[in-house]
């Protein structure tokens, strides 16, 4: 069935992306939530105290402001506007999203996802790929965004959101 005949009544979990419909099952691998729970250790531990917070997916993010936009369930996100922190997730764009490739998954986290993203004005975008352990990170404020640093397992990646905030890869690609 094509992503835009997909009825979300009929689905457990979905994410609508210029108005299609993209079914998120089955659920994510062993492996692909070993190494979200390892960068949003590495994040939320730097973030207790201060004014930003972190969700894991499932966390409904409406990009638009309201539910009739795009809606998506990155695998994590971060957000430093509180008010855009509500009962039903973040309405609103986040500062930075994370998502974690799986076969299922990677051609949408690197096509429509990265669109989609990109024109709300989600500040960084990291898409991790577990099986080549590497990191491309989207830096969007600025024109570099469309190209985006790629790092390697034996890299830290310096958050840009962030002063002195870094992810050591090898850490997490463990």
């Amino acid at each position: 069935m094509q992503a835009n005949q997909l009825d979300p009544e009929k689905l457990e979990r979905w994410e609508r992306i210029d108005g299609v419909i993209y079914d998120m099952t089955p659920s994510p691998t062993s492996e692909h939530q070993r190494i979200v729970g390892r960068i949003y250790r590495d994040i939320s531990g730097y973030l207790k105290g201060k004014t930003c917070e972190s969700f894991t997916s499932p966390f409904d993010v409406y990009l638009d402001g309201d539910e009739s936009g795009d809606y998506v369930q990155p695998d994590i996100t971060v957000i430093c506007d509180i008010n855009k922190i509500q009962h039903k997730g973040c309405v609103g764009v986040p500062d930075m999203i994370v998502e974690v490739l799986s076969p299922r998954t990677a051609k949408k986290d690197k096509s429509s996802k990265l669109r989609a993203y990109r024109r709300a004005g989600v500040r960084e975008y990291w898409i991790v790929d577990p099986y080549n352990q590497t990191v491309e990170v989207y830096l969007m404020d600025n024109e570099d965004g469309v190209f985006p640093t790629v790092y390697n397992k034996d890299d830290i990646i310096m958050v840009s959101i962030f002063e002195d905030l870094g992810v050591k890869l090898s850490e997490i690609f463990e």
